[in-house]
Parts: structure tokens; C-alpha cells; sequence
């Protein structure tokens, strides 16, 4: 065994716009900080060559990116995963070249973020192992290889007969070569589009398929549109005109219409970038058959490059809204409640706006429009009862704006008198509940046992009607489950719910629970003894397939591929799956095997190859005896069912790990034998490989 070369460490932390302070950052030495809006702290780190280190940054109360970048300022990663302000971000990279490396820390979201703590450390700092170094150091190899597999695609594609199939490829190709070679991306576009529209003339409303297919040529032109908005705006406005799709199979014309809104909005914002003139046209003539929420953010970005523009057609829609009634009118309603936050003065507005919803200092509309607008709102919401055989979609309607006014926060008794008062007294009335003697039972047994810490809260409910006490069981268990004491939680379940169903119900979300809470935490080992207590087989197959890519990251080598080994056995020793949810979490094992030991994790997938060929075989030979999988004699990889899914995923595992053996993968993948999932494999990759991830 080689031994490991010295390496000196010598990590700077410096906080903007604090004075910068040394720090020196050693093995099992964690250090933590305070974060705030605004603020980056940045570490070096000096490495020798070669050398594999890993850092985690412990979120302790606010969410952080962690960027790398290599001596020569390339940057190499960020790091944020979906774990929320609690819970590791984990950052693993191999110094290939001797030198300073940086490690930048930031919070991720808004300026007014409020600030947390955060700790950061050294979980492994080692040679790195010949597969680390082969992987980083082949990057460039294999994308080669991965390019000279595109070429080899190029007559297989068009080869496909099903139009779905085929269009996804085209897509899928178009994305990977757009940044190396945007004429063949083009090409592969413009067939897709063509696709698309030729798709459309086949499509039958008296079919059995005809859900299936609107479904899916809507999200295909929804995908053609997104990708192609961003390089060619006004050929993707065009695409979308050009494309209309037929009536929604549910007969929900209302949000067909606020689908095709959107869409088209999505569009015109990316020509708002270059041409705002032309933007605000096309979003008037939008305006003048239809309403869409979206049009808030469509005026975010004019008053970005033009408030005096922003501010006129603002007052555009104000005065069509004031014209509207607007509670038999949802996407009106939605708009005037959007308008409303949007133009909310500055000083409150941060702290009442919707989520994502760009803001400016400048409110869009002037202070009378406004109220006026505001008015209307409050009037029509307030003034609401539910008549008639349109009642449900009023009502909702009504909700909506009365929970939004709801939210508003304090302009609402600025601008009416009372406001806060009348909207809840509103809503207390068409919910029906205040009087209702029920639910007033249940709130006063939930309220005591949310304000009891301690051990009455049992005792409390006893005293409860017979027909709220699993009700408020169950509540009491979840309490004690988040609190982290899944032992009383589970005591809590099965002493008092006599319902078999609804106990196990209880106890399947205590373990999800405890599950999701290790893994957040990083507490791998945790988790994998909560799925081994699992006694369902395939229960506990599904849960290890939802945590089983996240082990590793925060672990030393050595402990991953233990605790790899670890979920591999709790599954049927059988090389094959016994059933679906096993077969997801053996590929989800050999994808993260795949970091650390790429022989084992082609071990644990060539079975699956063979496996998935059998039952490609099988479903064609019960095609017209069940559920349809194929089309065109082809298996339709759109249609949702088992084998197009688990064939997909495979694909995707195959992609993974072709990063560290292009060869094996793709000999692998050779072994398919459907061609329409063989290219499949192909595309997952060349996407891989090309793009490095």
C-alpha cells in the first residue's frame, strides 16, 4: 500500500464585508461560522498532486452553495443539493495538479436572507484511488468517445418508427451537441419540430389513446418550445402558433387556455431581453383574447428595462381587470391578485410577495390605480355567495382571492378599513366550519395537545369523543416522530390505533420519517437500520432505492463501500431482481457503487441487462392480454408502464457509468436487444460522457 505524501494545508477564510481572518483547517478539526445576506467566505487549500479531498459544510439554519474552483480560477463544481437550510452539503474533488484550490461558501436565495451558522470540515484527505484519478484525468477521452457515439446515431434515430420515441431522441441529441456543434443540434431540432406537428395530424379524439396522446404531444412542444425560446425566441413564438394542440381530453378549456398563456409568456419574456418594444406588443395582443398570472412576470422584466413602459401597460391590465367580473372569472382573478403583490409598495413588499416573483423598487402602478385595484378585490371576494351550478368553480375562485388577500399582510387595513377582519370572517363563513360543533371539538384536543410537552397528551385525549381519538393519535405520534423519538411514536400507533389499515398507514410515514431525517442529517448507517426493520420485502426495496444514491457523499471511502455492501444485503441475494422496486434499488446501489468501485457496480447491473431483456421479451408476448407496451411494434418508452421505466433508469445508470468505463458501458449496452432502448442507452451516454456528469 503506497503511502500517503504530505500534504499541507492552509485554508483562509475571508468574510465580505468583514476583515479577512486566517484560519487554519485541520482533520477532524471542525470549525463553524456565522453567515449572512451578502456574504461569501472563501477557503484555500493547497494540494499536492493527485491528492482526492473531501470537505463537508454542515447547514445549520441556512441553505448554502459551496463552490471549487482549481489554481488557475477554473471552476469546478458547485455544490448544492435539495436538503433545504438543515443537513451536508457535501464537496468530494481530486487535485490533479499541484496548487491552491478554492472553496467558496454563500448563501443561497435572496439578500434578505437571515443569517445561520454553519461548520465545515475535512472528511477525507487521501491519495487518490487509480479509478479517482482515471475518471478525472479522462474527462477529455471520454468525451471523445462520447462524440464518436453521436456519429454513429446519426442513421439509427430516423430508423425509429414510433413518433414519440423518435422525437425524444431528437431532442435529447440536440441538447447534448448544442454547444459543439450547433448545426447538427439545429438539425435535430427542426426534425423534432416537424415531428411534432406531423404528430398532431395523426391524433384521433375518438381513440382510446387520445388522453396518452395529447398528454404527450403537449409536453413534447412545451420541451421543443423551452429549448429553442432561449436561442431563437421568435422561431419558438413561431413553433408555438404554428402548433395549437387539440381540445384537453378532460374538456378543461379554462386551463388548456392558461397553459397556452404561459407558454406563450415564457416566450415572449426571452424576447423581452433584446427587444422590449416588440415584447410589450405581442403581450398586448395576448392580452386582448386572454388572461394569464404570468403576465406579472412579463411586467417584471419591461420595468427592469423600461418602468415608464412597465407602468403603462400595467395600467392596461388594471383598467381591463376593473371591467371584469372577476370571481366567474379565474384567470382574470389570479391576475389581479398578481398585479396586486406586484405592485405593493417597497418597504413591504419583500416581505409579502410571492414566491420567485421578481421585484423593483418602483411600484408598477401608481398609488390610486392601485387602491382602485385593490378595491375591487376585496369587494368582489367579500361580497361572495355561492349560487347556482357554477358554485364549486366560483368558490375556488373565491378562496383564492380571499386567501390571497389574506396574505397581503398589512396594506390590507391600509388601503380598507378593517380589511384583515371582514377577509377572515369571509372565509371562516364559506368554510362552514366555525359553527360547526365537530371541528370545534377537534381544535380544542389539538391545541391542548400541541401546547402539552409531556406525558398528558395521552391522557388528554382519552377524555375525547370515541371518533376523534385515532384522529388526534395519530397527530400526537407525528409530533413525538418529528421531535426524534420514533420509539414513542411508535408505542404511540400501536397501543392505540386498532385499525389495521390506518396503523399501518401511521407507522409507514413514522419510518418514512425516520428515514428522510437520518439521510438528511447524514446518518446513512441510521437510516439503513430503519429499512432493515422494515418487514414488507418490497416496502423495504422502495425505501433503499429512494436513499440509496445519496450514500457516500460525507463518508470516507472505505465507509461507503461498506455501507454499500450493507444495502446490497438487504435485498434478496438473487443476482436478479425479484421485482420492480428491488430491480430500482439495485440499479440506484450499482450507480453509487459506481463512485468508488466501478467492477462491483457492473457486477450488480449485468444481470439486470439480461433481466431487462426478458422482460421486454415478456411484455411483448402479453402485448393485447393487459396493459399496452408497445406501439408500432416498438416498446413506447412514453407510455409510463414498468418495463419503459425501469428501462429508462437503466439507461441512465448506464450513463453514469460510462464516465469511469466507456468500454464496459457501452458493450453493456450492446446487450440490449430492442433497438429503441439500445438508443436509449447510447444517448444517456454520450449526455454523460459529452457533458462530464
Amino acid at each position: 500500500m503506497s503511502k500517503l505524501p504530505a500534504l499541507t494545508l492552509a485554508f483562509v477564510l475571508v468574510c465580505i464585508p468583514l476583515a479577512a481572518q486566517t484560519t487554519q483547517l485541520q482533520s477532524g478539526t471542525p470549525i463553524e461560522r456565522t453567515l449572512g445576506p451578502g456574504q461569501v467566505h472563501t477557503f484555500t487549500v493547497d494540494l499536492q498532486e493527485n491528492t482526492y479531498i473531501q470537505v463537508v459544510v454542515e447547514q445549520r439554519g441556512i441553505d448554502v452553495v459551496v463552490t471549487v474552483s482549481s489554481p488557475t480560477g477554473n471552476n469546478l463544481g458547485e455544490f448544492d443539493s435539495p436538503n433545504g437550510d438543515d443537513g451536508p452539503e457535501n464537496v468530494a474533488f481530486v487535485a490533479v495538479t499541484a496548487g491552491t484550490y478554492q472553496i467558496s461558501v454563500h448563501p443561497f436565495g435572496p439578500d434578505n436572507t437571515p443569517q445561520g451558522r454553519y461548520e465545515i470540515k475535512i472528511v477525507e484527505l487521501r491519495q487518490a484511488t487509480e479509478q479517482e484519478l482515471k475518471t478525472t484525468q479522462n474527462l477529455d477521452v471520454v468525451k471523445k468517445k462520447g462524440l464518436a457515439l453521436m456519429n454513429d446515431l446519426e442513421g439509427l434515430i430516423p430508423q425509429i418508427k414510433s413518433p414519440q420515441t423518435r422525437i425524444r431522441a431528437q431532442l435529447q441529441a440536440a441538447e447534448i451537441l448544442w454547444d459543439l456543434d450547433e448545426k447538427r443540434a439545429s438539425k435535430y431540432l427542426s426534425d423534432a419540430m416537424t415531428g411534432v406537428k406531423e404528430f398532431l395530424t395523426t391524433i384521433d379524439n375518438s381513440s382510446q389513446q387520445y388522453f396518452q396522446q395529447y398528454s404527450l404531444v403537449t409536453q413534447l412542444r412545451h420541451e421543443i418550445a423551452e429549448m429553442l425560446a432561449g436561442r431563437d425566441p421568435e422561431a419558438a413564438l413561431a413553433f408555438v402558433y404554428a402548433t395549437v394542440p387539440p381540445p384537453d381530453p378532460s374538456g378543461d378549456r379554462r386551463e388548456q387556455m392558461s397553459q397556452e398563456s404561459g407558454l406563450e409568456l415564457m416566450v415572449i419574456n426571452q424576447i423581452m431581453r433584446n427587444d422590449p418594444n416588440r415584447a410589450l406588443q405581442l403581450a398586448r395582443e395576448s392580452l386582448k383574447t386572454k388572461y394569464s398570472s404570468n403576465l406579472t412576470n412579463t411586467l417584471a422584466q419591461l420595468q427592469r428595462q423600461n418602468p415608464e413602459l412597465a407602468t403603462q401597460f400595467a395600467v392596461e391590465i388594471a383598467n381591463k381587470l376593473l371591467n371584469e367580473k372577476l370571481i366567474k372569472n379565474h384567470e382574470a382573478a389570479n391576475l389581479a391578485l398578481n398585479l396586486a403583490r406586484f405592485a405593493q409598495s417597497p418597504q413591504r413588499r419583500n416581505q409579502t410577495a410571492a414566491p420567485n416573483l421578481a421585484l423593483s423598487e418602483k411600484p408598477v402602478l401608481p398609488d390610486d390605480k392601485y387602491r382602485e385595484l385593490f378595491q375591487k378585490i376585496f369587494n368582489e371576494a367579500v361580497a361572495y355567495s355561492p349560487t347556482g351550478s357554477s358554485a364549486y368553480a366560483e368558490s375556488e375562485t373565491a378562496f383564492n382571492l380571499l386567501n390571497g388577500l389574506q396574505a397581503i399582510g398589512p396594506d390590507l387595513d391600509t388601503v380598507v378599513s378593517g380589511g384583515t377582519a371582514a377577509v377572515q370572517k369571509k372565509i371562516a363563513e364559506l368554510n362552514g366550519r366555525a359553527s360547526d360543533p365537530r371541528y370545534r371539538i377537534v381544535q380544542q384536543y389539538e391545541a391542548k395537545i400541541d401546547n402539552d410537552p409531556g406525558e398528558n397528551s395521552a391522557a388528554v385525549i382519552e377524555k375525547a369523543p370515541p371518533e376523534f381519538k385515532d384522529q388526534l393519535y395519530v397527530q400526537l405520534a407525528q409530533r413525538e416522530a418529528n421531535k426524534g423519538d420514533t420509539a414513542r411514536a411508535r408505542q404511540i400507533i400501536d397501543e392505540h390505533i386498532r385499525n389495521p389499515y390506518q396503523r399501518q398507514q401511521a407507522l409507514a410515514n413514522i419510518e418514512q420519517q425516520e428515514i428522510s431525517r437520518a439521510m438528511s442529517k447524514g446518518k446513512v448507517e441510521d437510516a439503513l437500520r430503519a429499512i432493515a426493520g422494515v418487514r414488507n420485502p418490497r416496502e423495504r426495496a422502495s425505501r433503499l432505492s429512494q436513499i440509496a444514491n445519496q450514500i457516500g457523499p460525507g463518508q470516507k471511502r472505505a465507509t461507503a463501500l461498506n455501507l454499500l455492501e450493507q444495502a446490497r444485503s438487504l435485498l434478496n441475494a438473487s443476482p436478479q431482481a425479484q421485482d420492480e422496486d428491488q430491480m430500482r434499488a439495485l440499479f440506484e446501489i450499482a450507480r453509487s457503487f459506481a463512485r468508488y468501485d466501478v467492477k462491483r457496480a457492473f457486477e450488480i447491473l449485468d444481470p439486470l441487462v439480461d433481466q431487462i431483456n426478458d422482460l421486454c421479451a415478456a411484455a411483448r408476448t402479453m402485448e393485447g392480454f393487459g396493459p399496452a407496451y408497445y406501439e408500432n411494434d416498438e416498446l413506447s418508452l412514453q407510455n409510463g408502464g414498468t418495463v419503459a421505466s425501469l428501462a429508462q433508469q437503466m439507461a441512465g445508470v448506464l450513463g453514469n457509468l460510462a464516465l469511469i468505463n466507456f468500454e464496459r458501458a457501452k458493450l453493456a449496452s450492446d446487450r440490449i436487444r430492442l433497438p429503441e432502448v439500445r438508443l436509449r442507452a447510447y444517448l444517456e451516454i454520450s449526455q454523460h460522457t459529452i457533458q462530464g456528469r
